[in-house]
């Protein structure tokens, strides 16, 4: 058998086994052969190729990101199996990875995320429904760390950590201008015209020392939603701009000072949700129409500010390294309220038809959310990493982070008037301001038992103290609707609710701030062992934490009057944490043509933080999850002209025990509408992504076809632990296809997004007041549906000067 066909037939063994195994995760998705062209990257601090780390790690360059498509992390998720993301719209992002994902929906609790998500560096993890989309042009590279990374990245790295690098001007290039130019045009079925221009210039000062790189971006989409309502079209568009500067010093070649500045504005209209009660009809037609109620033009609008400082110093057998951060962002946001719009329904709709004095009837439903947020983190961290000829090293370093942050609440709707006791047209309004003080220190020795063993074993001392304070509470008192006879209309009975910061206060309450504190020990363990000179087999054990946090006191009421055991105890939640093992095997062959990757994980997280309703929406310590998986990853390099790829992963992921999550009417005592065996939700249990690369060369000049054919799938997920039959969601099959022309000094390259058109619910809400128990099964109907972009189709022109 010749050599090209034992290849062949090697990755077709391969690919056998990882569709056997039902996919797998871990997808390093650049076409790149042999080990000198792999993507370099710092998982552990210090620079190694992917395949000689004993962890699941996936790297993308700026190449294979600008040869994807890849803008956001949407175009991210869905071509890095394992990585999952529920999508409301652009920067409503909540990211799980391997499982490791929140049970809980609850509106205004500010949970800290589950993966950590760095830019140069600097953390910019915001609460888990709130996490930012980035720009990605320009960027140097994309890390994806699977698993808790408690040594390196510290608390609240329990999924995993999503690293962004910006690049750097090239010192050493021999040139003082050079730089990328881009722009493109698109439309998207069912919706309007999309265009973006970028641009990237280096300047070199002083050649191998001393360069500035400054980088700039628009881009506008104007949408694929409809608000019939409002005679508007394409509601849901967004328009971002924005730019940064690196300049990067080395006057030596053992000192490097790097300073680098991100400065972004967003602007979005309404979020990506369609009428629920259509959704038959409306996903997969050629009309995507907002809820009928969204009588608003929403608006939102998201800055942010990221600065930064990294100074290394080649010390001999030690590197210092100091990273200094600061991170502001500041939200202003005008929505349609689905869950209050359709959960107050009831009241409107439960005054008598013959009553005309008070126009109930005729009232306007829309419920408004409004919202405002500041956050401002300042960090500061030092690093030392070791490089002793002598099998013993180290990895050490000290860490500090504060952050504060405030945010404002605030539900109306001009038909409230009727039904509030002092005619107001809000319902309901909040303001909480966290205070977040962090020190940790961490250290990770390496020892080289062998030329072939080597053993791992780290830990980082987390001292955190989160204070939460509530500076305003108010909840509307609103009139009920029941009635034991006509005439009471004009003497209604209504409930009255106190402003929850004066109850706090009052004789008994527990007071208005409160703290949080983590004080723990997060150890990681492995070991790497080379069972021959492309094999390389490992194992990691690994625990992660997060906080605890404040409930709504209005929420906390309904277990209980203030000062009760019953209301302290519904007024905070404890931190969860997880362990996580995993055992994996990185392989080459055939001379570096062929990568296969395996790995095996799992996990028990306990004390997840989930949300409850019974009767207030608040968030508590849920039942333990147990994870367990396997992911693969194969690259098949088939010649000069044609890279094949594949990834995905199994999932399995269940409750162990069952709770009581919503109040559930005519229930019997005993009933548990969280069961046990439940999948928690989000994820899926088989996703993959498969696809081609192709570079072709045209003749005798430096002229190439290029292109790329990917395709994912994304297996149906639930978005309720008590997996709602209606919140069930469908499986995603995304077709992608990319064609160009490409140049050493330009590339016009053709594309089409969602080749088949699936559209399917990201996401959805289910009010707690309509869930109801019928033959058995508990389901509600929706209040939101959110959606996926339909068919998008342009064209890009990239030019390097």
């Amino acid at each position: 058998m010749s050599k090209r066909g034992l290849k062949a037939y090697f990755f077709a063994g391969v690919s056998t086994i990882v569709f056997a195994t039902g996919g797998a995760a871990a997808q390093q998705s650049q076409a790149v052969p042999k080990e000198s062209d792999e993507i370099i990257v710092t998982a552990r601090f210090r620079q190694e190729s992917i395949q000689n780390i004993g962890g699941s790690v996936t790297a993308l360059d700026g190449a294979e990101l600008e040869r994807s498509g890849i803008v956001d992390f949407e175009d991210l998720s869905n071509r890095v199996a394992g990585v999952e993301l529920l999508d409301r719209g652009p920067n409503t992002n909540e990211i799980n990875i391997r499982g490791v994902t929140n049970s809980t929906q609850v509106s205004g609790n500010a949970l800290q995320p589950l993966v950590s998500i760095l830019v140069d560096d600097i953390s910019v993890a915001s609460s888990s429904a709130s996490q930012r989309d980035f720009n990605f042009f320009d960027f140097d590279r994309v890390e994806i760390l699977r698993g808790p990374q408690p040594t390196y990245f510290g608390e609240g790295a329990m999924g995993g950590v999503i690293r962004y690098f910006s690049a750097d001007p090239d010192l050493g290039s021999g040139r003082v201008v050079e730089g990328t130019w881009s722009g493109g045009i698109g439309t998207t079925k069912s919706g309007g015209f999309n265009h973006r221009i970028e641009n990237a210039t280096s300047f070199i000062l002083v050649p191998d020392k001393l360069g500035i790189r400054l980088v700039g971006f628009y881009r506008k989409d104007d949408g694929y939603i409809d608000n019939i309502g409002l005679d508007k079209k394409d509601m849901n568009d967004f328009e971002s701009f924005g730019g940064r500067a690196i300049i990067l010093f080395r006057p030596t070649d053992k000192l490097s000072v790097r300073i680098a500045a991100h400065i972004g504005r967003d602007d979005i209209g309404e979020l990506n949700f369609i009428e629920p009660t259509t959704i038959g009809d409306s996903v997969g037609t050629e009309d995507l129409i907002a809820p009928s109620l969204s009588l608003i033009d929403g608006l939102n609008e998201d800055d942010f500010e990221l600065y930064s400082g990294k100074i290394s110093y080649d010390a001999g057998p030690i590197t210092i390294e100091s990273v200094t951060g600061l991170y502001k962002r500041r939200r202003e946001a005008e929505t349609f309220s689905s869950a209050y719009t359709y959960g107050f329904q009831g009241f409107f709709n439960a005054f008598p038809p013959f009553d005309t004095a008070s126009n109930l009837l005729s009232s306007d439903l829309t419920a408004i959310a409004q919202t405002r947020g500041k956050e401002r983190s300042v960090s500061q961290e030092f690093r030392f990493v070791s490089d002793f000829d002598s099998p013993l090293n180290f990895v050490a370093g000290a860490f500090y982070q504060d952050t504060k942050s405030t945010a404002t609440a605030l539900v109306s709707g001009d038909g409230y008037a009727n039904i509030t006791d002092s005619g107001t047209t809000e319902i309901e309004r909040s303001t909480t301001r966290v205070d977040t003080v962090q020190y940790s220190g961490f250290v990770e020795l390496s020892y080289d038992v062998s030329e072939r063993f080597r053993l791992f074993a780290g830990a980082r001392y987390v001292n955190e103290k989160v204070t939460s304070t509530l500076v305003e509470s108010y909840v509307i008192g609103i009139f009920s609707p029941i009635f034991t006879d006509p005439s009471d209309i004009f003497a209604p009975i209504y409930f009255p609710v106190p402003n929850d910061v004066e109850a706090l206060n009052a004789p008994g309450g527990p007071g208005t701030s409160f703290d949080f504190k983590l004080d723990t020990v997060l150890p990681r363990l492995g070991f790497e062992f080379d069972a021959a000179d492309n094999v390389l087999l490992y194992g990691t054990l690994a625990r992660g934490v997060r906080n605890g946090g404040l409930n709504s006191p209005f929420s906390a009421m309904g277990f209980g009057p203030v000062g009760s055991p019953e209301f302290e105890d519904a007024l905070t939640y404890d931190s969860d944490d997880i362990v996580t093992g995993e055992v994996g095997l990185k392989t080459r062959w055939m001379d570096g043509d062929v990568t296969f990757n395996i790995a095996g994980f799992y996990s028990d997280f306990d004390n997840p933080q989930i949300g409850i309703s019974n009767p207030g929406a608040l968030t508590a310590n849920g039942p333990q999850l147990r994870i367990y998986g396997v992911e693969v990853e194969s690259l098949y390099k088939v010649n000069q002209n044609l890279s094949l790829f594949f990834s995905g992963n199994l999932t399995e992921a269940e409750y162990t025990d069952g709770m009581t999550v919503f109040a559930v009417a005519g229930a019997p005592p005993d009933y548990e509408d969280l069961a046990k065996g439940n999948r928690p939700p989000n994820v899926p249990k088989v996703s993959f992504s498969t696809g081609a690369d192709i570079n072709y060369p045209l003749g005798d000049s430096d002229m190439e076809l290029t292109g790329q054919v990917a395709f994912q799938y994304i297996g149906e997920r639930e978005t309720f632990p008590q997996n709602f039959p209606s919140g069930r969601l469908g499986s995603m099959e995304m077709l992608n296809l990319r064609l160009g022309l490409e140049t050493e000094k330009w590339s016009l390259t053709a594309y089409m997004t969602n080749v088949l058109n699936d559209l399917e619910l990201q996401a959805t809400t289910i009010p707690t007041s309509s869930a109801t128990l019928v033959n058995g099964v508990l389901d509600g109907g929706l209040s939101s549906a959110f959606v996926n972009r339909p068919r998008t189709t342009g064209i890009t022109l990239t030019v390097r000067y």
